[in-house]
């Protein structure tokens, strides 16, 4: 029972020393985003909105502002965890911290999951911000028989929200071995930059997805936009399984750290 109490305070305490200003403004800033985007595109050429219409796929003015707002759902969360992550790991690391806290009679993987899951938490709470603005914002563009609606805009936000949380997750096994928090970074940054991948295709080499409709629904970011009855539901469900699968991470890479020479 004592021992119960003390992980809790211990948990209680890493969560209070989590950051809590980068989350904040890494919400306001890709909400902004969000809205500068809106004023910025809505003055562009119709040629040039007619060029994004028909690299990604896409019909009216509320589906190209829609795919270029899911890139801030994306972008927020993961960065703001990937540098939260950074600092509670590898920099602490690089410091000589992290082998101090190694030394109290606490087993790592209680330490990785104290320190990892504010942090976390505050990338959900960011993207879920971001995801929210996302489908207020649209919805002065709607039109009648636009293929986006507030909803699918909202539930493609949650979607790719999920995505950079089960990807930070992902990246921890590898963050609690590293020693160098630039080229942590760098790793991180490629990591995010390798789901994109697929979607600059289509605008390069648009014929590598010829008869393969398929795959480029599977693989390519504007499939949320062309699916937005399905996103509206889907995004939401995969922001609640994400959840115990970053905690199977977190709990891998624990393990991983208990392997790891601190010294």
């Amino acid at each position: 029972m004592t021992e119960t109490a003390s992980l809790r305070d211990y948990f209680l305490l890493e969560a209070r020393h989590a950051p809590r200003r980068a989350p904040i403004v890494a919400a306001l800033v890709g909400g902004l985003g969000v809205l500068g985007t809106h004023a910025l595109l809505v003055r562009f050429p119709p040629r040039a909105l007619h060029f994004l219409e028909q690299a990604f796929d896409l019909r009216g003015l509320a589906a190209v502002l829609l795919i270029n707002d899911l890139m801030a759902a994306y972008f927020a969360p993961y960065f703001v965890g990937l540098a939260g992550l950074l600092g509670a790991i590898v920099t602490a690391r690089e410091e000589a911290q992290l082998e101090v806290l190694l030394a109290k009679p606490i087993h790592a993987r209680v330490l990785l999951a104290a320190r990892v899951g504010p942090i976390l938490g505050a990338a959900a709470l960011t993207g879920t911000a971001v995801a929210i603005v996302t489908g207020l914002s649209i919805l002065p563009h709607l039109a009648s028989g636009d293929m986006v609606s507030a909803a699918g805009a909202l539930g493609g936000g949650l979607f790719l929200t999920a995505l950079a949380l089960l990807l930070l997750a992902l990246l921890l096994p590898l963050l609690v071995r590293m020693r160098d928090a630039f080229h942590a970074l760098l790793v991180g940054s490629l990591v995010w930059l390798l789901p994109l991948t697929p979607t600059a295709v289509m605008i390069y080499r648009p014929d590598v997805y010829e008869g393969r409709a398929a795959l480029r629904s599977a693989i390519t970011l504007p499939s949320l936009v062309w699916h937005d009855a399905a996103a509206a539901w889907v995004g939401p469900l995969v922001l609640i399984l994400a959840a115990p699968l970053c905690a199977l991470f977190v709990r891998i890479a624990g393990r991983v750290l208990e392997r790891t020479d601190t010294r």
